[in-house]
């Protein structure tokens, strides 16, 4: 995925569209009305259907939902609308428009053949899949085009425009969803912003040339009717649930208390003191309503955040969530004014799962000193989905509300190119981060005597790399560690414009460890400088990847740089241990075998 497509893929959200999302934290809310309406041109009709559905049919029913059933919900006027409103532009002369359909989906979308379209011989092919060709003249002026499916068929269609017999190629203007944007339709170009590695490879000649329009995977979600509800096995009520620890600053003096519960829950706070005092405190929380309308049982949800600042460093809390009823007491530590060492466990990939809450406990286990949780990205399986954070905080709770949560973003957190504003809703981060990128996605703080800097590799990479050396630069941190999901060096997959943008940095600044995940290897390199290994980790830097969900068969045999060790189904987490001396990384099962070990020592 190029640095430009990431950005475009990034800054798609589609919350308003799908009714999925925080109605206070919306990403669309900061735009301008005119272009929060251009992305969203079937959400009222989708949700007007929805409530139809809901009158009308049991949680069974909407369960097992087939086309038959879809189609007595849809009005005339609805069906006009999916027809014709879901992508529109204008061509300023008379144009073929082409719809390149995935060979693979069942049915073709409902409009094709009554709206006029002709399949074609033609066939357009990327390295992945195969297309066929639907055509249509159509005058100068304005074009309307329908929803890709009744169900997820992630596979979208995309279109090029192409000129009618001898005439001139038309431009193409006023494009609805607007941020779709166009390219040329040609060899080698992407007709997905949000999988921009995926690339033509066969482009009949019909075509070449012609304007391209691109689209994003996660629109096959917008009429997602037949198989597209859900429940949530965690519905809300009124009591706290899902209580997690973030810093949103400095981690010696500030905490973030987050919970969720029922709407009905208009208002909380925290109680807190330091430990063992008599007098304590009271913090109101600010709270936003999160809606997945296509959960049946739980649609919406308050999320409460109470942020506590002017902490004094290294000393223990104590607090209590209220008021509805007032819960029993947890407590906390902040971090130390100046220490000389850091313990934390670190994750990836922990996709929603059950495991994660083993693997915590067991990290507890090996070292109760450990301060906080690193999870570098993919922490749900589809980061639209909000019962899958609802499963998420559930399963780290007993860690995350004494300990806090340190989250990177991950491509399953902003699949399919519709956004992350589930992920931002449910944390409160640093506000530190690079200028270039939404607030939260990139930050960093200093714990101890160790520099920790989390980048978004799923936004553009470049938009990063000046903060980042300012960030490396400043810092007199003797310990400099990054966290980021894609791996700069991975048995699996490559990430070329990381390693220029980033690594160059790492290897300038000297950061001691990458920790990563995304491939599902338990990986780890020798020390690498300039791309090429080295004796010293005094002289380059150590790649880790991990993962909390089990991995596949490691790479034989390994590149050069790799020190492959891989658990196979296995789910792992690190407990890393820091001092001025040296740092020990081991790598554990929930059950508490070792499968990899790490010491550095640090002149």
């Amino acid at each position: 995925m190029t640095p430009s497509m990431r950005h475009l893929a990034a800054v798609l959200a589609a919350s308003a569209t799908l009714g999925i999302g925080a109605s206070s934290a919306d990403p669309l809310a900061a735009r301008p009305a005119a272009q929060r309406a251009d992305w969203s041109p079937i959400g009222g009709t989708v949700q007007r259907i929805i409530t139809r559905m809901r009158q009308s049919l049991s949680h069974a029913q909407m369960l097992a939902m087939d086309r038959a059933t879809v189609e007595r919900f849809i009005t005339d006027d609805d069906r006009s609308v999916l027809a014709n409103r879901y992508w529109t532009f204008r061509v300023d002369a008379p144009a073929t428009v082409s719809i390149m359909r995935h060979t693979g989906q069942e049915e073709p979308p409902f409009w094709l053949k009554t709206r006029g379209f002709k399949l074609t011989p033609l066939k357009v092919r990327s390295q992945e899949y195969e297309y066929e060709v639907w055509q249509k003249q159509f005058p100068a002026g304005s074009v309307g085009l329908g929803i890709n499916c009744f169900n997820r068929h992630r596979v979208h269609y995309f279109v090029s425009v192409g000129p009618q017999g001898g005439g001139r190629q038309p431009r193409v203007t006023d494009i609805v969803p607007a941020l779709h944007g166009q390219s040329v339709m040609r060899k080698g170009a992407s007709m997905y912003h949000d999988w921009s590695d995926l690339t033509l490879v066969d482009v009949p000649k019909e075509l070449d040339g012609q304007v391209l329009l691109p689209t994003i995977r996660g629109r096959a979600r917008e009429a997602h009717f037949v198989g597209g509800f859900r429940q949530t096995a965690l519905p809300s009520t009124l009591r706290p649930s899902g209580v997690a620890l973030t810093w949103p600053d400095d981690p010696k003096t500030s905490v973030a208390i987050q919970w969720r519960t029922s709407p009905a829950a208009r208002e909380g706070w925290v109680e807190w003191r330091r430990a063992g005092d008599r007098s304590w405190s009271r913090t109101e929380a600010s709270n936003v309503m999160v809606a997945d309308h296509r959960i049946l049982n739980d649609p919406e949800v308050r999320l409460h955040t109470a942020t506590l600042a002017g902490l004094r460093p290294d000393t223990a809390y104590e607090y209590r969530i209220g008021p509805v009823p007032a819960g029993p007491f947890e407590s906390f530590r902040t971090a130390p004014a100046a220490g000389t060492s850091v313990s934390f466990v670190w994750l990836s990939d922990t996709h929603s799962k059950a495991d994660t809450a083993r693997l915590l406990e067991r990290a507890l286990l090996i070292d109760p000193g450990i301060a906080f949780a690193a999870i570098t990205g993919d922490l749900v399986g589809t980061g639209q989905f909000r019962d899958d954070w609802d499963l998420f905080f559930a399963h780290t709770e007993a860690f995350a509300k004494r300990r806090p949560i340190v989250p990177t973003m991950g491509n399953h957190d902003t699949i399919d190119g519709l956004g992350a504003d589930l992920f931002l809703s449910h944390f409160a981060l640093p506000r530190n981060g690079a200028r270039t990128i939404a607030p939260e996605r990139s930050y960093a703080f200093t714990y101890a005597n160790t520099l920790f800097v989390i980048l978004d590799c799923t936004e553009d990479i470049a938009a990063q790399t000046g903060w980042l050396e300012g960030v490396l630069r400043s810092s007199n941190a003797r310990w400099k560690l990054a966290l980021f999901h894609f791996p700069p060096y991975s048995t699996d997959e490559d990430y070329p414009d990381i390693r220029q943008e980033w690594c160059t940095l790492f290897d300038r600044y000297h950061v001691d460890f990458v920790l990563s995940g995304h491939v599902h290897q338990l990986e780890r390199s020798h020390p690498v400088r300039g791309g090429k290994v080295v004796s010293d980790p005094a002289d380059g830097t150590i790649y880790l990847m991990t993962v909390s969900v089990g991995q596949g068969p490691g790479v034989t045999p390994p590149p050069p740089w790799a020190i492959v060790k891989t658990a196979p189904i296995v789910p792992v987490c690190h407990v890393i241990q820091i001092n001025d001396r040296g740092a020990h990384l081991r790598a554990i099962d929930a059950a508490g075998k070792t499968w990899d070990e790490l010491n550095v020592t640090k002149r």
